[in-house]
């Protein structure tokens, strides 16, 4: 039998704490590119590939119309659904499965969770960013310039940076697990 383990891609209501000395560390830049490419995966293979397929066994004869279409439509639709559930999961968590995984979360400048507005104006800067050479090389500048900011982070006013991870202490105060079992079990866990 298959173990999967979520819990390192799937986000908490409670925010780690930040470590913002890690915001112009090059490290997490590269870290990311890591994250972008686990929610890309998301998006495309776990959201819009089966949506596609339903939507194929649903309407056939438009499906065989559209031919080979259907490949760069589901990528030209793959934009605005990766800058709709980055957009979602920033604002509500601070980061996305994929910055989970990666160990980043988004903070405005001074070290407040993301709010509405910083996710809203970074997401929609996203399409900048993909839209083609001059961008890229703009983006690319920033990232280089900036402390590894791209444009949507200077013109939200957040950062990307390291989060602390939570320990079992800090699982156990945030739930409603009794304490001292929480670290009775992480004791066992060590030994």
């Amino acid at each position: 039998m298959i173990d999967w383990k979520l819990d390192g891609f799937l986000p908490t209501q409670r925010q780690p704490a930040p470590r913002l000395e890690t915001a112009d560390d090059r490290s997490v830049l590269l870290a990311r590119g890591g994250a972008a490419a686990i929610d890309l995966f998301v998006c495309y293979v776990l959201i819009e590939f089966p949506l596609i397929y339903v939507l194929g066994v649903i309407f056939s004869g438009p499906y065989e119309a559209l031919g080979g279409y259907i490949l760069p439509l589901s990528l030209l639709f793959l934009v605005p659904l990766y800058a709709s559930y980055s957009f979602v999961f920033e604002w509500r968590y601070g980061r996305t499965p994929g910055k989970v995984n990666r160990g980043l979360l988004v903070v405005t400048a001074d070290g407040r969770p993301c709010t509405y507005r910083a996710s809203a104006v970074r997401n929609l800067l996203l399409y900048v960013d993909l839209l083609g050479v001059p961008p890229l090389v703009i983006g690319l500048l920033s990232a280089l310039v900036t402390d590894g900011r791209r444009l949507g982070d200077l013109a939200a006013g957040t950062i990307v940076v390291r989060s602390t991870a939570p320990t079992d202490r800090d699982v156990a105060a945030s739930s409603d697990v009794d304490p001292s079992a929480a670290a009775r079990a992480g004791d066992e866990r060590e030994n």
